[in-house]
């Protein structure tokens, strides 16, 4: 049975830790869709992850999902966010997060484990 796939009102990128350099970065892909859902992915390039990682001291990380890609730009962030609906509806639902970035996530990550 072919899972029924909700169509998509629109995606957008928001939040980009340095829009100048797509290649490092990290931002917020937020997927609406036509039957009124919204979710929120927060997304990073590696290398933004792991400098900010390493930035803040953290030796491990646990929390909400992060979908990581190539390049923090709209292609990439449509083209993701159509590939998890595309494959699983649930994928948005697991990678959904509260309307946070990724530095305040981390930063509040590294408070609370010292």
């Amino acid at each position: 049975m072919t899972p029924v796939l909700s169509a998509v009102a629109r995606i957008e990128l928001a939040h980009l830790s340095n829009p100048a350099r797509p290649e490092h970065s990290s931002g917020v892909i937020e997927v609406y869709l036509k039957d009124g859902r919204q979710f929120t992915v927060l997304a990073a390039t590696p290398s933004w992850f792991k400098g900010e990682a390493q930035r803040l001291g953290l030796r491990f990380y646990y929390g909400p999902a992060v979908l990581f890609l190539k390049r923090m730009d709209l292609a990439a962030a449509r083209k993701a966010a159509k590939d998890m609906l595309a494959e699983d509806e649930q994928l948005l639902v697991r990678y959904d997060t509260p309307r946070r970035t990724l530095p305040a996530v981390l930063s509040a990550f590294r408070a609370a484990h010292p």
